[in-house]
């Protein structure tokens, strides 16, 4: 997953992650910074949600040319922490809030059905290495936008139920989110919050006009 061989001999590493990604490629930064490699971090699109962790104002948005190895931070959190598991890399308290981001979101707010016992342990071990857990939970659950807030109304308010109201349909627009100020990004969030109404199994929300954008959400049994 991660080149340690080339790392090993590189002295200048590109991070790249898509914006999602942000946690792990914090992880990574520290973690090369601890080689005193030289690092860059490199993402078209940044999420102003993880402001608050180490590096992010390392990010840039420019193609950067020079450098000896890219390494590619798309990796699910749980294989990266099996990852410093298996090669026994220290889990400092930088690392250990950038994991902690991480699993707080994989598993929506440690909500998610296939969080374990062995997820609360790894959790306890972070929390032990330094996590700084107060400030994960304040910015990422309770820091909501208020064009998500605005957007959120707009989609209340023109829902439809189906399927004897076991579907929620919406159908936005370009002025929906013009009124709000909100992106397409939001409308995930919200679609997971309607799936929590009564009845409702599956929430279908499509922009009008372009067929690529549409979120789908099936309740899992």
């Amino acid at each position: 997953m991660i080149p340690l061989k080339k790392i090993e001999n590189a002295r200048h590493i590109v991070l790249v992650c898509e914006k999602e990604y942000f946690p792990q490629a914090s992880i990574l930064y520290s973690y090369l910074l601890t080689l005193h490699k030289k690092v860059s971090l490199f993402s078209l699109v940044s999420d102003s949600r993880y402001s608050f962790l180490p590096w992010y104002d390392k990010l840039r948005s420019n193609e950067i040319i020079s450098f000896d190895i890219k390494v590619d931070a798309n990796v699910e959190i749980l294989e990266l922490f099996d990852f410093f598991k298996k090669h026994n890399i220290k889990i400092n308290k930088k690392i250990a809030t950038a994991f902690y981001a991480g699993f707080l979101e994989r598993y929506e707010n440690f909500l998610d059905p296939k969080g374990d016992g062995t997820l609360f342990a790894i959790l306890s071990e972070l929390l032990a290495s330094g996590a700084e857990q107060k400030l994960c939970i304040s910015a990422l659950q309770q820091r909501i936008p208020l064009s998500r807030f605005r957007l959120q109304s707009i989609i209340y308010k023109k829902f439809l139920l189906k399927k004897n109201a076991q579907l929620v349909y919406v159908c936005l627009n370009d002025a929906d989110f013009e009124a709000s100020g909100a992106s397409w990004d939001e409308v995930y969030f919200i679609a997971k919050e309607l799936l929590n109404l009564v009845n409702v199994q599956q929430v279908l929300i499509k922009k009008s006009n372009e067929k690529n954008k549409i979120i789908n959400l099936i309740k899992e049994v």
